[in-house]
């Protein structure tokens, strides 16, 4: 009976061990669905005034701060990490980045949800 025991827990130690590997390979952008939220105008726009030279209009500055902060940093560094982004300046993209969501906030926050009577 003892045997039977340690066989039981054995195969929860397993299950638990598989469950926390797959856990961990979860792809955060993909588990709040960071890559629908936006239009891909929207996208292009962001991604040329960090990567680039542009503006972000206050209709993509809607659109990213609906993406949300999280989305925003995610996919920049997932972006980062593409070989094709490797010489660019780590620091100076981030802080691009910050300088558009810091730019789009109040732009966003003068958007009334649902109109005005």
């Amino acid at each position: 009976m003892a045997s039977f025991n340690i066989y039981i827990a054995f195969g929860v130690l397993v299950i638990m061990i598989s469950g926390a590997v797959m856990a961990r390979d979860v792809d955060p952008i993909k588990a709040k669905n960071c890559e629908t939220k936006m239009t891909l105008h929207c996208v292009n726009e962001v991604f040329t005034s960090i990567f680039k030279t542009g503006i972000v209009t206050d209709n993509c500055c809607i659109e990213l701060i609906g993406l949300g902060q999280f989305c925003h940093y995610a996919l920049i560094k997932k972006t980062l990490q593409n070989p094709l982004f490797k010489n660019n300046d780590t620091s100076v993209i981030l802080s691009r980045a910050a300088q558009v969501w810091k730019k789009c906030t109040p732009v966003s926050e003068g958007v009334s949800p649902t109109p005005s009577p």
